[in-house]
Protein backbone atom coordinates (compact mmCIF):
# COMPACT_ATOMS: atom_id res chain seq x y z
CA UNK A 1 0.00 0.00 0.00
CA UNK A 2 1.30 3.42 -0.95
CA UNK A 3 1.80 5.87 1.92
CA UNK A 4 0.42 9.39 1.33
CA UNK A 5 0.78 12.62 3.25
CA UNK A 6 -2.51 14.16 4.40
CA UNK A 7 -3.65 16.75 6.92
CA UNK A 8 -5.01 14.78 9.86
CA UNK A 9 -8.67 14.86 10.87
CA UNK A 10 -8.04 13.05 14.18
CA UNK A 11 -4.87 14.78 15.43
CA UNK A 12 -5.62 18.39 14.63
CA UNK A 13 -5.33 21.61 16.57
CA UNK A 14 -5.40 24.19 13.76
CA UNK A 15 -5.26 22.67 10.29
CA UNK A 16 -3.93 19.18 11.05
CA UNK A 17 -0.52 19.70 9.46
CA UNK A 18 1.56 18.55 12.44
CA UNK A 19 -0.81 15.63 13.06
CA UNK A 20 -0.57 14.60 9.43
CA UNK A 21 3.22 14.74 9.48
CA UNK A 22 3.24 12.68 12.68
CA UNK A 23 0.98 10.03 11.15
CA UNK A 24 3.11 9.90 7.99
CA UNK A 25 6.38 9.45 9.91
CA UNK A 26 4.72 7.27 12.58
CA UNK A 27 5.74 9.44 15.56
CA UNK A 28 3.85 11.10 18.40
CA UNK A 29 2.05 14.28 17.25
CA UNK A 30 3.15 16.08 20.42
CA UNK A 31 6.80 15.67 19.41
CA UNK A 32 6.11 17.14 15.97
CA UNK A 33 4.29 20.09 17.57
CA UNK A 34 7.16 20.73 20.02
CA UNK A 35 9.69 20.62 17.19
CA UNK A 36 7.54 23.01 15.17
CA UNK A 37 7.30 25.46 18.11
CA UNK A 38 11.08 25.36 18.56
CA UNK A 39 11.50 25.98 14.83
CA UNK A 40 8.95 28.81 15.02
CA UNK A 41 10.84 30.54 17.84
CA UNK A 42 14.16 30.28 16.05
CA UNK A 43 13.11 31.14 12.51
CA UNK A 44 11.67 34.67 12.82
CA UNK A 45 8.37 33.73 11.17
CA UNK A 46 9.60 31.42 8.42
CA UNK A 47 8.09 28.39 10.17
CA UNK A 48 4.69 30.12 10.36
CA UNK A 49 4.81 30.75 6.61
CA UNK A 50 5.84 27.13 6.04
CA UNK A 51 2.91 25.91 8.18
CA UNK A 52 0.43 28.03 6.22
CA UNK A 53 1.83 26.83 2.91
CA UNK A 54 1.58 23.21 4.03
CA UNK A 55 -2.01 23.80 5.20
CA UNK A 56 -2.86 25.05 1.70
CA UNK A 57 -0.95 22.40 -0.25
CA UNK A 58 -1.55 19.21 1.77
CA UNK A 59 -4.90 17.54 1.02
CA UNK A 60 -7.18 16.67 3.91
CA UNK A 61 -7.33 13.04 4.99
CA UNK A 62 -10.12 11.18 3.12
CA UNK A 63 -13.06 9.66 4.98
CA UNK A 64 -12.68 6.09 6.21
CA UNK A 65 -14.25 3.65 3.76
CA UNK A 66 -14.34 6.15 0.90
CA UNK A 67 -17.32 7.81 -0.68
CA UNK A 68 -20.31 5.85 -1.85
CA UNK A 69 -21.09 6.41 -5.50
CA UNK A 70 -23.81 5.17 -7.77
CA UNK A 71 -27.47 4.59 -7.06
CA UNK A 72 -28.82 4.78 -3.55
CA UNK A 73 -30.84 1.84 -2.35
CA UNK A 74 -33.99 2.27 -0.33
CA UNK A 75 -35.60 -0.31 1.88
CA UNK A 76 -39.38 -0.44 1.98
Amino acid sequence: MEKKLYRSKKNRILFGVCGGLAEYFNVDPTLVRILFILLLLGSVGTAALLYLLLALVMPEEPEEGGEVSGEETQEE
